[in-house]
């Protein structure tokens, strides 16, 4: 009687560290896409989003009524990068 041992195979399989941070940053606006993920960010695509940061704009325009209130978005990765407020002058 002949006895064969198999060779087993092992793949190696690198595990990742549970309290390493994954991070993903857009190459346009520098922010991090993951953590905007997991924070529920406002998205460009996303048209609940984009009423969110309209009806943002028209409260301050009701509070501050010299004021211009735009959403500005990522052409890349689509999150909110920031409101951009135009200060009217009255005083001319």
């Amino acid at each position: 009687m002949s006895t064969t041992t198999a060779k087993t195979k092992t793949k190696s399989v690198k595990k990742r560290a549970r309290n390493s941070k994954q991070t993903k940053f857009c190459k346009k606006c520098h922010q991090d896409i993951l953590s905007n993920e997991m924070r529920g960010m406002l998205m460009s695509h996303d048209t609940y989003h984009q009423f969110l940061a309209k009806d943002y704009c028209k409260e301050h325009r009701q509070v501050y009524s010299d004021h211009k209130c735009k959403p500005i978005w990522c052409d890349k990765c689509r999150f909110l990068i920031k409101y951009e407020i135009q200060v009217m002058s009255t005083y001319e």
